[in-house]
């Protein structure tokens, strides 16, 4: 069969041999400003692998051989460096698109198994080539899936899997960043490299995935990978004038958070120096610092000024200059665009890239734009991006969350208890805790008890400690104990299933490793650790990763239900932590509520021992669902 395809006759011969396969591994290349926006960006190059075969396609590569390194050389007269690019001779004759996936149709649109390592970014990037179709069907495989469901904690890079697998150690020049930059036959090399060690990467993977015991797992996460499909072609339209307004707003916001820093400082100094303002804080002001930074020095991030907020007016107007400046440069520069970083916005919409395989727990991470990172939906900020999210005329946005998740998974995996029946009653969970450890009744709880109760959940769910507990509850490091003690005694069965898990987990052997509530695997190997250090950081890891990795499941599996139920052109538009978000046509929005909420909170979703609610939103802006 072919290595490198230059002729519609050579093509046709290769989609021949390929037909004759239930599947086959591909691989693009891309080039332009938005080379990682599937939905503008250009394939230059093209490979598809299956057993017996890797054909490699270019399809307008610029450049033939090397003929000239690029170089620079001082200027003697300015004394600056002169660059001088790299020169080629022609490249060879290719196939245009338009011809390649023309004849490669039948393949990409028929119900063999479609594989590519991160197969979101590969199968959006070659649907823009079939005029009229939408992304090529299931059934698909993801390497990059497969290898984080088999070892969570590993590198998943192809050349990381490529070079502990078979020794491999190729590409030293990062050719597929640019390949525009490079001679036609390195990047035929790397291509070619690519997509065969894809192939075989799958063929080594797919069975240990049914020796693992992770089948379920594994047909959801393909499930999930069709959902992102349908996300990711559609993307998030967004309200641009909106967007313009709230800069204005931000950027006057600034300037008088700026001058507030200098009022409670006594003195103007550069706000953005970090030496300056941790003289300020930890001399001046006399802080003790809660945190330092790699190489030692008192860290000035928002965690480490965070048990100070609403003590001390410097920190506050530090950390509201500190926010303020965030959602400036990050949603609303970041999107727009400037002078140096190029819009994310197209169209009228962004196309945030959702990450299955992004964290160790199984939650979704997301980048370009990153939507997980948004402020809480009840903050004045988190209200303010939310609403940057239009639908278009004629439709509705339906938004909704899952009402305290976490907890409820925690009561269900403690079993019956002072936890389990709050939720049996009624009773919110930090409001059933606080009226627990501080002995009144639930309608008795202030605003302060309850966020002493939050900071308990998140000293269980994050394994944090006693001053984690105090500086969130703002209270002395002593009473924080107390409290803790307490709690410990009204919620027994909560430190019981702590333990128990934790002994479960420890003795497994070779690796240590839990499974959340529906099967996924974590692994914990530093449970075994002889470092102190690394043996307490997974002992924390443990509840944690039980907890938020059964919180991934049940995200993952709602989002998959509607995707699978989704009325006439009604369209997922975002998940965001505990939220999804979609859009519906206005006539449809009532029907359209009903299906999401049946998705996240119908029969089949009724996994824990304590009931799972949400509720469905209908509105125009986002704020409106709070």
């Amino acid at each position: 069969m072919h290595q490198l395809v230059t002729s519609v006759d050579q093509l046709h011969d290769v989609v021949h041999y390929f037909e004759d396969r239930d599947s086959f591994a591909f691989d693009v290349e891309t080039v332009g400003t938005h080379r990682s926006v599937p939905a503008v960006n250009e394939i230059t190059w093209l490979t598809v692998a299956t057993d017996g075969a890797c054909s490699v396609i270019p399809m307008g590569h610029p450049n033939g051989n090397l003929l000239k390194k690029a170089t620079r050389r001082k200027n003697k007269a300015t004394g600056t460096w002169d660059h001088f690019p790299a020169e080629f001779d022609a490249p060879p004759k290719q196939l245009r698109p338009s011809q390649v996936f023309s004849v490669l149709k039948p393949l990409f649109f028929s119900d063999r198994l479609k594989v590519a390592h991160n197969a979101p970014f590969d199968l959006l990037s070659v649907a823009k080539y079939f005029p009229g179709r939408s992304f090529p069907p299931p059934p698909y495989g993801d390497t990059i899936v497969a290898a984080w469901l088999l070892d969570e904690n590993r590198l998943l890079g192809l050349k990381s899997l490529d070079r502990h697998r078979y020794g491999l150690d190729y590409d030293h020049d990062d050719t597929g960043k640019a390949v525009e930059k490079h001679p036609f036959g390195q990047v035929h090399e790397y291509a070619w490299m690519d997509g065969q060690t894809t192939w075989l990467q799958w063929r080594h993977m797919r069975p240990q995935i049914t020796t693992e015991g992770l089948e379920d797992m594994w047909a959801l996460e393909m499930d999930v990978l069709h959902c992102l499909l349908h996300m990711g072609a559609g993307g998030v339209p967004i309200d641009i004038e909106a967007l313009k307004a709230l800069r204005a707003r931000l950027r006057s916001e600034m300037e008088h958070a700026e001058a507030e820093v200098y009022r409670a400082a006594g003195r103007v100094f550069n706000i953005g120096s970090v030496p300056q303002k941790q003289k300020i804080l930890y001399e001046e002001q006399g802080l003790k610092p809660r945190k330092r930074t790699k190489k030692g020095a008192p860290s000035t991030d928002a965690d480490a000024l965070a048990p100070y907020a609403g003590r001390n007016r410097f920190v506050d107007s530090l950390l509201n200059y500190q926010d303020v400046s965030k959602i400036h440069s990050t949603y609303v520069e970041g999107y727009l665009g400037n002078d140096d970083k190029p819009t994310q916005i197209f169209n009228g919409r962004i196309y945030p890239i959702l990450v299955q395989y992004g964290t160790v727990t199984g939650r979704f991470s997301c980048r370009a734009p990153n939507v997980q990172n948004w402020p809480r939906a009840e903050s004045e900020w988190g209200k303010a991006i939310r609403d940057l999210v239009d639908p278009i005329p004629g439709f509705k946005l339906l938004v909704a969350d899952y009402a305290q998740i976490e907890q409820r998974i925690l009561a269900h995996f403690a079993g019956k208890g002072a936890l389990w029946q709050g939720f049996w009653d009624g009773v919110d969970a930090h409001t059933a805790t606080a009226a627990a450890v501080f002995g009144v009744a639930p309608e008795d709880v202030t605003k302060q008890m309850r966020q002493v109760a939050k900071a308990i959940a998140f000293a269980i769910n994050y394994g944090a400690g006693a001053q984690k507990v105090a500086d969130m509850s703002h209270t002395t490091l002593h009473r924080a104990k107390q409290i803790l003690a307490e709690h410990e005694r009204q919620f027994a069965e909560v430190y019981a299933y702590k333990r128990k898990l934790l002994r479960t987990v420890r003795s497994r052997r070779p690796v240590p490793y839990l499974r959340t509530l529906l099967g996924r695997k974590r692994r914990l190997p530093d449970l075994l650790s002889h470092d102190h250090g690394l043996r307490a950081k997974a002992e924390r890891q443990v509840v944690n990763s039980h907890i938020q990795g059964s919180n991934a499941d049940m995200t993952k599996r709602a989002l998959v239900r509607l995707h699978q139920n989704l009325l006439p052109d009604m369209q997922i538009l975002l998940t965001v932590h505990d939220e999804i978000a979609a859009m519906c046509p206005a006539d449809m929005a009532e029907e359209g509520a009903k299906v999401l909420h049946w998705a996240m909170a119908g029969e089949a979703m009724q996994l824990l021992s304590v009931p799972v609610t949400t509720d469905v939103k209908i509105c125009d802006r986002w704020s409106e669902a709070k």
